[in-house]
């Protein structure tokens, strides 16, 4: 379902001392939302949908916007690519939202059609502002989901200040034992492969005892582990 999340990442505000002159709300917007509140959803206790179809020229529209999401899907992976992809669910929702806003902030008839500049609109706002702060935001989380399971290796490390980790290790509490041995052994081997971590063996008299040495970069800041994809040169 994360899929289906608009993310927004606005810039955090300035700091404001507390005051106790605090505006009150403006009562249009209350006008609005309860007009929206107050629609009719059923008849006789039955649900009662609401059919809101595209006017002729807001489908060409659309359209464009489809052919356009189509075409960059091609460059696109994991998360990013589930997200695109849903792109065009968004906009039909978005629209069909801001033609009812309109209405309940305007009054008159309740809206019948969704017209082009409302289609626009829609396209505007995920297009230049959801797609971007969502791609911001799946970053953070991974854009796929062994980059999202090195990362979360990695922040591990960093948060309990390992220095040496093994499989065992990883498997139970970085990851709750959501992969198994093997999976956790290839992350971990990708994870030397980018500079993070240096196999080591040794023995307890028994069979070799594989661990890895964590690089020291790892605790260099928070930008660090946010990169799980990027290799690092390493110091060791």
């Amino acid at each position: 379902m994360y899929a289906r999340f608009c993310f927004g990442w606005p810039e955090e505000p300035p700091y404001q001392p507390l005051t106790n002159e605090v505006a009150e709300i403006e009562p249009e917007i209350i006008n609005a939302l309860n007009r929206i509140i107050n629609l009719p959803a059923e008849v006789e206790g039955t649900f009662k949908p609401t059919y809101l179809p595209l006017s002729g020229d807001a489908v060409r529209e659309f359209e464009e916007f489809r052919r356009q999401v189509h075409s960059e899907m091609a460059g696109l992976v994991g998360r990013e690519r589930e997200w695109w992809a849903k792109a065009q669910t968004h906009v039909l929702r978005l629209a069909g939202t801001l033609s009812y806003l309109g209405w309940a902030i305007e009054g008159g008839d309740e809206p019948t059609l969704i017209e082009s500049e409302i289609v626009q609109a829609a396209i505007r706002l995920v297009r230049d502002y959801f797609w971007p702060h969502s791609r911001a935001a799946l970053r953070q989380i991974g854009i796929y989901q062994p980059h999202a399971d090195a990362k979360r290796v990695l922040l591990w490390i960093r948060a309990h200040n390992k220095t040496e980790i093994s499989v065992l290790d990883v498997r139970r509490e970085a990851l709750g034992q959501r992969l198994d041995a093997k999976k956790t052994q290839a992350l971990l081997d990708s994870l030397e492969s980018a500079g993070w971590l240096r196999k080591k063996s040794g023995s307890t008299g028994g069979r070799p005892r594989i661990r890895w040495e964590v690089n020291p970069i790892l605790f260099g800041g928070a930008e660090s582990a946010g990169s799980a994809e990027t290799p690092r040169p390493s110091p060791h």
